[in-house]
């Protein structure tokens, strides 16, 4: 799994993607942010697994101090390049040792980076973004629906893009074919490694041309685990539409939003 996330995140195709994302991923993802944001003005802001800065961009506004983290080196440089003038570092989320306890008040993690690592490292992380918190403060991520219909059925995220420019069309329309035979050699390749055990999974994503490996879970085990890293119960779940879900989430959304607070005044 670690191997194979890696490898994908360090592709230039996926560096192309994340420099080119920007705004808020969906209504969920919107109402998460507001509802986290420090309620005295700006907030110290530890932004894990910041891609190309996509959330750089949306975060900055409240933020006293901001810094972004990510594990891939490449990204880094990319987010240093998007926003120069704000902190960016190479950093492994199931490791923050470089900050003290109680340095921010506000962490993210989005885009289901969490969902990059395996049932320990998980833990590891949100162990690490309930002690890096100061009371109070809370802890906003997303994570892939274990029930999400798109596992089953394997959806291919790969589309072609139109464009009334010959030249791009055609080098467009070759990327396209290439990822589609790529992707799909790649999916018969990965498939065999995927794991269920119990509420939780490690499944095959058809994103990045069938490239990445990931964590997927259930409402539930997600209350479990925030309890068990010490965060205050229970946490606040969003579908992708920004309604609150209890302990199912609709099948057809393939992930969700947590928003979840470290005990506190």
């Amino acid at each position: 799994m670690e191997t194979i996330n890696r490898q994908t995140w360090r592709n230039p195709w996926a560096l192309r993607d994340y420099r080119r994302s920007s705004g808020y991923l969906n209504e969920g993802e919107r109402a998460a942010f507001a509802i986290a944001a420090p309620q005295m003005g700006r907030g110290r802001i530890l932004d894990i697994g910041v891609g190309g800065g996509r959330t750089a961009g949306l975060l900055r506004a409240i933020a006293s101090d901001y810094v972004g983290v990510d594990y891939t080196p490449e990204m880094v440089e990319l987010c240093r390049h998007n926003h120069p003038d704000l902190r960016f570092e190479v950093m492994d989320a199931r490791d923050l040792s470089a900050f003290g306890d109680a340095s921010f008040d506000l962490v993210v993690f989005s885009y289901n980076g969490i969902d990059s690592v395996d049932a320990s490292g998980r833990l590891a992380v949100l162990r690490e973004a309930a002690r890096v918190l100061a009371s109070g403060g809370a802890f906003v991520f997303s994570t892939f629906h274990r029930s999400w219909h798109g596992f089953e059925h394997q959806v291919d995220y790969r589309r072609l893009e139109w464009t009334p420019n010959p030249v791009r069309l055609g080098l467009r329309t070759l990327r396209y074919v290439e990822g589609r035979i790529s992707g799909t050699l790649r999916q018969r390749r990965l498939k065999p490694f995927e794991q269920r055990d119990g509420e939780h999974a490690v499944l095959l994503h058809g994103a990045h041309d069938f490239g990445v490996m990931v964590y997927a879970t259930t409402p539930s085990q997600v209350q479990s685990q925030l309890a068990e890293a010490g965060f205050a119960m229970p946490a606040l779940l969003l579908d992708l539409d920004g309604n609150a879900i209890g302990d199912v989430a609709s099948p057809d959304h393939e992930y969700f939003h947590v928003v979840a607070h470290k005990p506190g005044p």
